[in-house]
């Protein structure tokens, strides 16, 4: 279950300002003592350190939608009580007298008027489609008209944020798009589409709408290198679309995504281990071993006991050739944890992969050594025992291999391979 959002938990919107971070905090802690309510103050104080902290709140602002901020702006006599019969009856008048006289100074300043009364009376009544229609007649008539301006706008943002927190993705995006035709360069809708557009599904506009507020970003950044939070923001992006990259289906194009995504965060970060490991891994799965080597040898020599990556390292050598280099990081790596059962599965995969290489390349005695070594991690393993066998009876060594094939049947009684291998080896004999 996804953790619930710190400011739902605050009961705040996104933007809100330390102060009323902090007042909600002490009127939840007062709701709820911590003594009486332990559980529910932990999730109130995790929520709250979740929003005070620059670097958290970053990673919970970038998926959070914005909430528009403004008013409805209406004149006192806008405002003016009359009888909704008298404004519908004045409206209709009026409306004919436009299209019968349309040149005439008078008509339109007095059904604008109107038309924002009946407007104020259905944003009371939370009639918004109503009230829309309205200020969208008051700009045909009037484009430089501020207050309709003001109030379409509004009620746009303000209706998206509310269908986008009840999952109406795509009425939320049709609104926040009519918004943006209105003001071209808030970031606030930018940001909003950019998260709204990836929920509908619609990945090409969400990357055109990403790609804007990354770039805002980083311009304000660049005015103020020191702000933690923005900084953190691009991070937190680069690291969604770099994990989306490495979970879709592997392609080159996937690959190629991936890495420049982790290392656009090393330019914001070059110690962030997530994306340092992931541009590895990554190249791991492009076959650039060498490449790969370079990056695992930097990040193990920081962070050298992290088992992850030796034991990533030990594959990226292997997969290069450098078997022994491989097996010499494995084995530091068990040295710092003995009981580690992922660098022991990795050497024994290793080991048997690599010996059944040299064996079938004709390489008898170096594939045994492996399989012995093998055989050290997982003495009771018939297959490995069938292994060796089948090595030494490659090589000639008939009577060594029958002592093998009999221990294969001693720990795998109805093994129909050794059983048939033991009677050839008779039968030549």
């Amino acid at each position: 279950m996804p953790e619930q959002s710190a400011y739902a938990i605050l009961n705040l919107r996104k933007g809100a300002s330390e102060q009323e971070i902090k007042r909600a905090f002490v009127e939840l802690v007062k709701r709820y003592d911590p003594e009486q309510h332990s559980e529910r103050f932990m999730i109130i104080q995790n929520a709250y350190e979740r929003l005070r902290d620059p670097v958290k709140r970053a990673k919970e602002d970038v998926f959070t939608y914005n909430f528009i901020k403004g008013e409805f702006s209406f004149l006192p006599e806008e405002k003016q009580e009359d009888p909704l019969p008298d404004i519908l009856g004045r409206i209709k008048e009026l409306e004919r007298q436009l299209e019968e006289q349309p040149d005439n100074p008078a008509i339109k300043p007095a059904l604008i008027l109107n038309y924002m009364k009946r407007s104020f009376r259905n944003t009371q009544k939370k009639l918004w489609a109503e009230a829309i229609k309205d200020w969208q007649a008051v700009l045909k008539l009037d484009p430089t008209h501020q207050r309709a301006k003001n109030n379409l706008f509004f009620a746009f943002g303000y209706l998206a944020y509310y269908y986008a927190l009840h999952d109406l993705t795509d009425e939320a995006i049709n609104l926040w798009e009519l918004a943006l035709q209105m003001d071209p360069g808030n970031i606030e809708i930018i940001h909003n589409l950019a998260i709204a557009y990836e929920q509908a599904g619609q990945l090409d506009k969400a990357a055109k709408y990403w790609e804007e507020t990354i770039r805002y970003w980083k311009t304000e950044l660049e005015k103020d290198p020191s702000n933690e939070y923005l900084r953190n923001c691009i991070i937190e992006v680069h690291k969604h679309h770099g994990g989306k990259a490495l979970q879709s289906i592997p392609t080159p194009q996937t690959k190629q995504e991936a890495v420049e995504q982790y290392r656009e965060i090393l330019k914001y970060n070059p110690n962030d281990f997530e994306a340092r490991y992931n541009v590895a891994a990554t190249l791991m799965e492009e076959q650039k071993f060498d490449e790969a080597i370079e990056e695992l040898k930097s990040l193990h020599a920081q962070f050298p006991r992290n088992i992850d990556v030796v034991n990533l390292l030990g594959w990226a050598y292997l997969n290069a050739g450098k078997f022994e280099l491989a097996f010499n990081t494995w084995r530091r790596g068990l040295a710092q944890d003995p009981k580690n059962s992922c660098l022991r599965d990795s050497m024994a995969r290793a080991r048997l992969a690599v010996g059944k290489k040299l064996k079938e390349g004709g390489h008898f005695t170096q594939a045994l050594v492996h399989f012995k070594e093998l055989l050290k991690l997982q003495p009771k393993a018939w297959e490995i025992h069938y292994e060796i066998a089948d090595t030494l009876l490659r090589k000639g060594d008939r009577r060594a291999a029958l002592t093998e094939f009999q221990k294969v049947l001693e720990l795998d009684p109805k093994n129909k391979l050794a059983k048939k291998a033991i009677s050839e080896i008779r039968l030549r004999a």
